[in-house]
């Protein structure tokens, strides 16, 4: 019986997270509901699931990251290696930033471009 209801658990999470990726397909297959944010449909294959809210059995919320290299503005050379967090709250269809790293900063670089020539 333990067996049965470890594989059960490890069942449900695989569920989860199966509808969690689908819920963000969803959300960046539509730009309406990405207006107000600075992500885009192409960001999609770049989102790693991080935490999942249920209420229930009721998929409630979606925590992703991406890892993106913004330039500070256009004509700079430099790029940052940024994590950012978003959440998706699907109850009130909202898509808010919870957060962000510089990982290039961490690592005491200035994001200097990979692969550049002087």
């Amino acid at each position: 019986m333990k067996l049965f209801r470890i594989l059960s658990g490890i069942l449900d999470r695989y569920g989860q997270r199966r509808r969690a990726k689908k819920e963000l397909k969803l959300l960046f297959s539509n730009p309406s509901r990405l207006a107000g944010t600075s992500l885009k449909p192409s960001h999609f294959g770049r989102c790693d699931v991080i935490d999942i809210e249920m209420a229930d059995k009721d998929l409630v919320a979606i925590v992703f990251q991406i890892i993106r290299h913004p330039r500070p503005h256009p004509f700079s050379r430099q790029h940052h290696l940024v994590a950012e967090r978003w959440r998706v709250d699907l109850l009130s269809d909202t898509v808010e930033r919870a957060g962000s790293v510089n990982l290039s900063r961490l690592r005491g670089e200035d994001g200097d471009p990979p692969g550049s020539f002087p």
